[in-house]
């Protein structure tokens, strides 16, 4: 069962990818949706690392306050990482092997399982996958996907695409084959530009 990670940099548009792959029977494990997890799970450490200023009401992680912290100054993003990257890369090693024993969800099992992490390299993700896609998107793409999700401005569109410089294609010491596509918003080209990058059935 071939695995597939999908990176790139903010609203290059990922999900799009993992969508395509998931159209063909792929399953997907949404890294940012672990990360919540992960998040919860290491709250205290979080919180005694940021001080209180990043939690809600309710004493949960105010993950947008967190963010304006972190993607504003390289050293905090790497104290979070340190605090949250190790129990994200054990709980997708634990899905994957999950979805490999038991097929996932489905009643037949998938053809492959894609990994959409925007720092798949980073965290050392690339090591679980067969294949990487790196997607790219013109910045004009990029900022109207930001606009409509987040409500991001063009300055905060920029910091965060610099914060994630290191995301760009690079040699995996995982060997893992690297794609690289570019998502303009034409999804049938999209589309073909996977098929030539994995097995699409």
């Amino acid at each position: 069962m071939i695995v597939v990670g999908v990176t790139g940099r903010y609203c290059a548009g990922k999900s799009a990818v993992s969508e395509i792959l998931a159209e063909h029977g792929y399953l997907q494990i949404d890294v940012d949706s672990i990360g919540h997890e992960a998040l919860n799970r290491e709250r205290d450490r979080v919180v005694e690392a940021f001080g209180d200023a990043v939690t809600t009401q309710d004493g949960s992680i105010d993950r947008k306050a967190l963010g304006r912290i972190v993607f504003s100054d390289s050293a905090e993003l790497r104290r979070l990482e340190a605090i949250v990257h190790p129990a994200m890369v054990e709980m997708t090693a634990e899905r994957v092997g999950e979805i490999r024993e038991g097929g996932g969800e489905r009643d037949e099992e998938p053809v492959g399982i894609v990994i959409n992490a925007a720092i798949l390299t980073r965290m050392g993700l690339d090591r679980l996958c067969d294949a990487v896609i790196y997607v790219r998107a013109p910045f004009c793409a990029t900022w109207r996907r930001a606009r409509e999700r987040d409500g991001a401005s063009v300055f905060e569109v920029v910091k965060r695409l610099r914060a994630q410089r290191d995301v760009d294609p690079q040699h995996s010491p995982s060997n893992a084959e690297t794609h690289s596509v570019e998502n303009d918003g034409d999804r049938e080209r999209l589309r073909e530009q996977i098929a030539a990058c994995v097995p699409l059935p």
